[in-house]
């Protein structure tokens, strides 16, 4: 059965919000700078879908998901002091969010990193949606159709090679919808 608690840092001030189970073992944790609503979140992670990165991807899932997620406490959990499970529920949505407008600028894939790569697949047809990137990397690289010329012969057909930037990382992984995590990218060349 899940428990929940809040701990406030006072020598960072930072606080956080853990969902545990009945050994204390952290199951989820949700973070933050200087206390929500006003505040930059810190860590929204979930232990599971780290498992799962972690089995799917290896040390590269691991980073990806620190990177996107931030670091979830080791073993069991800290004290402080309870909370509803509406109130972790609130800490979580508002941490999930902010993870997910925070720009990457650590990990395997930063914003900005160049990559070169070799169009995989334009699965609609050119001009719609946008085409795969194969990286040499264990996630396949996007670029969306607003990064490509609006004239569809001009697209880059299977095969070509070029240099692609970063934009972001697509990552999902929970549990009722984990879908194979993506690099966002622009082609530079």
């Amino acid at each position: 059965m899940p428990n929940w608690t809040h701990r406030w840092d006072a020598a960072d001030d930072t606080h956080h919000w853990f969902e545990y189970d009945d050994s204390g073992v952290v199951a989820r944790q949700a973070s933050f700078a200087a206390g929500p609503p006003d505040s930059a979140a810190l860590a929204a992670a979930d232990r599971s879908e780290l498992d799962w990165m972690r089995a799917e991807f290896g040390d590269f899932g691991v980073q990806l998901y620190e990177a996107t997620y931030g670091i979830p406490v080791g073993g069991t959990v800290p004290e402080g002091l309870p909370v509803t499970a509406a109130e972790f529920e609130r800490a979580w949505r508002e941490a999930r969010r902010g993870r997910h407008f925070t720009r990457i600028v650590a990990g395997p894939l930063p914003v900005g990193l160049r990559l070169n790569g070799t169009v995989s697949l334009i699965p609609w047809g050119a001009g719609i949606t946008g085409l795969f990137v194969e990286l040499g990397l264990p996630v396949p690289g996007f670029v969306d159709m607003g990064q490509l010329p609006r004239t569809p012969e001009l697209w880059p057909a299977v095969g070509t090679a070029g240099t692609y930037e970063v934009l972001g990382v697509r990552l999902n992984c929970e549990a009722e919808s984990r879908s194979r995590p993506q690099a966002r990218l622009r082609p530079v060349s």
